[in-house]
């Protein structure tokens, strides 16, 4: 099923709704994951994403479809966003990547950026990803999230439904 979000396009036969106890526990490399997120393979509805839209309930969608991504993502949650943002988008230039959307949700203090990658293979997005986070790492030792990770399992590559698009 195809989910269009603003800007953002992505193939997925099913999303995640955010619950308040674990509902699924994963073993991977030797570490264990505890997930909130229930994934249901129904069809979103409109309903769903009012209510993401008025923080109700938190929707998110797989990065990873078939070994592939589409988008590779960058997560920051802190209030100082303003700052990361300008950072990014030049570390994003200087790495000649211009097709990049970024969005924010104020109300869990966090900024999206989606570098759009179209059918991408996820050992490439995987090496794109670190050379992200070596630039990152020389320039910012602020808390962020690099999407796709190869340290965690697939169904933990899942990004919340963006809310507002700067």
């Amino acid at each position: 099923m195809k989910i269009i979000v603003d800007d953002l396009e992505f193939n997925s036969e099913y999303f995640y709704i955010q619950n308040k106890s674990i509902v699924e526990r994963v073993s991977f490399n030797n570490r264990t994951f505890y997930s909130k997120y229930e994934r249901f393979y129904t069809p979103l509805t409109s309903l769903l994403l009012k209510q993401h839209q008025d923080n109700q309930v938190t929707l998110a969608l797989p990065l990873i479809e078939n070994e592939h991504v589409n988008y590779l993502v960058v997560e920051y949650s802190q209030e100082n966003w303003q700052a990361f943002h300008a950072l990014i988008k030049h570390l994003l230039k200087n790495l000649n990547i211009k097709e990049f959307v970024s969005y924010r949700n104020e109300n869990k203090n966090l900024l999206q950026i989606f570098i759009k990658r179209p059918q991408l293979p996820l050992k490439i997005a995987y090496k794109e990803v670190e050379d992200i986070k070596h630039l990152l790492e020389l320039k910012s030792n602020k808390s962020y999230k690099l999407l796709p990770n190869n340290n965690l399992p697939e169904n933990y590559n899942i990004i919340t439904f963006p809310l507002e698009k700067i």
